[in-house]
C-alpha cells in the first residue's frame, strides 16, 4: 500500500517536472541600483508605492505563484570576499544583540566561498515574491523576517549594481520549488544563504 502511494507521488512529481520547461524569455531581471537604497524607505516612505519604484512593485504584486530567484553582483566592481566580509561584519554583532534597535534577522552565509561565483543569493518563494524583495532590501516592517537586509550593509556607490533575476513558475511547482532552489544554489554557490 505505502509502496503504491509513494510510486504515485513520484509519478505525479515526475509529470509536473516534465511539463515545467523554462526558456530564456521566462527569466526576468531587475537592476537594483542606488535608487533602491534610501533612508526614507526605512522610515517614512513605502518602497512598494513610492513614485520611483511603484511600477516595478505593481508588476511584482501581480505574481501569485512560486518564484525562483537569484541576485548577482558586479564582479568587475567588487570581489566576493569583500562582500562576504562586509555582510559578516554587519550580521555577526547584530545576531547576538536583539535589543539593538537596528537589529534585523539575516540570512546565513558560507564559511568557505572559494568555489562561489558572482552570485550573492539564491532563493525561492511559494507566493508573495514582492515581500521577499522588500525583506532582502532591508525594508520589511518586521525585523524578525530573515533576509539579506541589503540597505544596512551594501553600498551601491562602492560595490556597483546588483541584478535580481527571477522566474515565475506554474502553481503546480509550489511543492517542488524548494528542490529547485537547492539545486540552483548547488550550481551557483552563492556567498549568502544556507546552501
Amino acid at each position: 500500500m505505502i509502496n503504491t502511494e509513494l510510486n504515485n507521488i513520484i509519478n505525479d512529481l515526475t509529470t509536473t517536472l516534465a511539463t515545467c520547461k523554462i526558456d530564456q524569455s521566462d527569466i526576468k531581471s531587475i537592476v537594483i541600483n542606488e535608487t533602491f537604497f534610501n533612508e526614507d524607505y526605512r522610515q517614512r516612505v513605502n518602497i512598494t508605492t513610492c513614485a520611483e519604484h511603484s511600477v516595478t512593485f505593481q508588476e511584482l504584486l501581480k505574481i501569485n505563484q512560486p518564484v525562483i530567484y537569484w541576485f548577482e553582483f558586479d564582479k568587475n566592481k567588487v570581489s566576493k570576499e569583500t562582500l562576504r566580509n562586509k555582510y559578516v561584519a554587519y550580521r555577526e554583532p547584530m545576531k547576538y544583540d536583539f535589543k539593538n534597535e537596528n537589529y534585523r534577522n539575516t540570512s546565513s552565509y558560507k564559511k568557505d566561498i572559494k568555489d562561489s561565483d558572482f552570485t550573492l543569493y539564491v532563493g525561492k518563494v511559494k507566493k508573495g515574491f514582492w515581500g521577499r524583495l522588500v525583506t532582502h532590501l532591508g525594508y520589511n516592517k518586521t525585523e524578525k523576517t530573515a533576509g539579506m537586509q541589503l540597505f544596512h550593509w551594501f553600498n551601491p556607490k562602492e560595490y556597483g549594481d546588483i541584478t535580481l533575476h527571477y522566474i515565475k513558475l506554474d502553481t503546480s511547482m509550489q511543492n517542488l520549488v524548494s528542490i529547485l532552489e537547492y539545486e540552483m544554489a548547488q550550481r551557483k554557490k552563492p556567498i549568502i544563504g544556507k546552501y
